[in-house]
């Protein structure tokens, strides 16, 4: 019975995560337009994989297929709607990913009025709205980067998380031998 956990445990201890192919898809808003991709937790990207993107109401916003790096892109929803980005690789893997409509507060269409309460006077409003959008666009440049390191941080398996499931494992083992021990 022994040398049964000893080798369970082994086994158990050199298995590979079952995450470790777990699909994700990471979503921006750059300029006017939504772009992202589709990875794979244990590396690698979601090539040639059909892609849908999605309102609220649950209306096609747009589709298509990743391209050969597993990214995907289609113009912001006019008016801003939250945006559903789903990816199915027709493999068992699918991800959706939830833009809310707020993330694209910046992509105005050229030539659409601004908002009458945002400011007083019609030729303040024009260029405030275009200010905003410009400032919107620069900050979302320089955010995306950290964003997509958050998105593959809180995706990887840590070396914690694998010694947590062993030392589980062993006290489970430990508490069936000592209730096995009881009983003889």
């Amino acid at each position: 019975m022994i040398r049964f956990l000893t080798a369970l445990l082994l086994a158990l201890a050199f298995a590979g995560p079952a995450n470790a192919h777990k699909l994700k898809v990471f979503a921006t808003v750059e300029e006017r337009a939504v772009k992202g991709y589709a990875f794979f937790i244990g590396g690698g990207r979601a090539a040639q994989a059909p892609w849908i993107a999605k309102d609220a109401a649950g209306a096609r916003l747009a589709e298509g297929a990743t391209d050969g790096e597993g990214r995907f892109a289609f113009p912001a929803p006019q008016p801003p709607a939250d945006a559903t980005v789903t990816v199915d690789t027709r493999e068992g893997h699918v991800a959706s990913v939830t833009l809310p409509a707020s993330r694209f507060g910046g992509a105005v269409v050229a030539g659409a009025p601004p908002l009458a309460s945002e400011s007083p006077g019609p030729a303040v409003d024009g260029a405030e709205a275009r200010l905003a959008g410009l400032v919107e666009a620069a900050v979302q440049r320089q955010v995306a980067p950290l964003m997509e390191r958050i998105e593959e941080l809180d995706s990887r398996l840590r070396y914690a998380d694998i010694l947590s499931g062993v030392f589980l494992i062993l006290g489970l083992a430990g508490i069936g031998l000592w209730a096995r021990g009881r009983r003889t």
